[in-house]
């Protein structure tokens, strides 16, 4: 597992604050991307939500708590979800190492239930100079940073989002317009 400098773990938990207030005890959550260490899953851990599931190369297949852990290779699809499972998908800081992010869209469309909600985050064009100075100076996982892909506007954001068949986008600038948060509902 690497180790995650003081600025990462900061950057995580401020996305993972994020996810919270769409929480209620009765969701079912999958958090697509939750890495080797599942921070979001083990917070929701100690909480009345029902169930949660993280997807990741990462991660063993694993259960604990009321945490189900799937091992899954993003670029092999389709990921190990059932159709209509989910309350709510997250994908935090994910998009953007995604060489398919069509496809893993669909898929989250496809994982949730009528009314669902997909709530991902995501660096925003002109943090990219800032995350590779980190990156390059080691403040921030060099790995990680070199690993983007693309990075998108709001308004990139919404049409993939509108594209796939979402409705209620809402998508807005965070953190000084370094990241973006977007919800979505599956009608």
């Amino acid at each position: 597992m690497k180790i995650e400098s003081p600025i990462d773990r900061l950057l995580r938990k401020f996305r993972t604050n994020l996810v919270i207030p769409h929480i209620t005890s009765n969701t079912l959550l999958c958090d697509i991307g939750c890495g080797a260490n599942p921070t979001l899953l083990k917070q929701l851990s100690n909480t009345t939500i029902n169930k949660s599931v993280g997807l990741d190369l990462l991660v063993p297949n694993n259960s604990f708590n009321n945490i189900e852990l799937r091992k899954a290779d993003f670029t092999q699809l389709p990921l190990p979800i059932k159709n209509g499972e989910f309350d709510l998908i997250t994908m935090l800081a994910v998009l953007e190492h995604l060489d398919n992010y069509n496809e893993i869209i669909n898929e989250c469309f496809r994982g949730l239930k009528p009314r669902g909600k997909l709530l991902l985050t995501t660096p925003a064009p002109i943090s990219k100079p800032l995350l590779e100075l980190l990156a390059n100076l080691r403040i921030i996982s060099y790995t990680a940073i070199y690993d983007h892909k693309k990075y998108f506007n709001k308004h990139e954001i919404f049409d993939l989002l509108q594209n796939h068949g979402f409705t209620d986008i809402k998508v807005k600038s965070v953190a000084w317009g370094l990241n973006t948060v977007a919800i979505a509902i599956k009608p």
